[in-house]
């Protein structure tokens, strides 16, 4: 698990959100991912691939709650989205905690990239911390390779397919790293 104290020096303190215990409980989240909202907090910001700072509607922590036919809601709770791309939105199931990216415009439709809020935010912990360190690297190729290998162990399912999410983030930071 990744600690406040990571996120903080890696991102900074002013580049972390972590809403009051008031706003978390309104929210309706499950405890684990709560905590994490609250006491590990999340990067504002941590480009390529996440914002809090979104563009247009649904705004960050935004509850949006969907009538089902058996009278129920299910609960999505707006985290951020890609910088950059208000077509799309992070979310987090608050029942059952897995983190979705939706696209919201055309044809909408939903991929679950993590199993809950806590992997997400080491996923992108974990790239960004790589990221920090392979600049100036005399061995990128072999510490990404452990990157690849670590994030595809914690979730295989996430990179089940060349288009899922995370697949394209790895490829992405591949290409980028492949360049300098």
């Amino acid at each position: 698990m990744i600690t406040h104290q990571q996120m903080a020096e890696l991102y900074g303190e002013g580049n972390l959100v972590r809403p009051s215990e008031v706003e978390i409980d309104r929210l309706g989240l499950r405890s684990v991912d709560a905590r994490v909202l609250g006491e590990t907090g999340i990067p504002r910001y941590s480009p390529p691939f996440f914002s809090a700072l979104v563009e247009g509607g649904p705004a960050f922590l935004e509850v949006i709650d969907i009538p089902l036919p058996d009278g129920g809601s299910h609960r999505e709770v707006i985290i951020g989205g890609p910088p950059g791309d208000p077509g799309f939105r992070f979310s987090v199931d608050a029942r059952e905690g897995f983190v979705t990216l939706a696209q919201l415009r055309g044809t909408p439709r939903a991929e679950v990239v993590n199993r809950d809020l806590e992997e997400f935010v080491e996923f992108l912990y974990l790239i960004d911390l790589h990221q920090s360190r392979a600049m100036g690297s005399g061995d990128a190729a072999g510490e990404f390779e452990k990157l690849s290998h670590h994030l595809r162990s914690l979730n295989p399912i996430s990179f089940e397919r060349p288009e899922n999410w995370w697949s394209m983030a790895l490829e992405y930071v591949a290409g980028e790293e492949g360049e300098g």
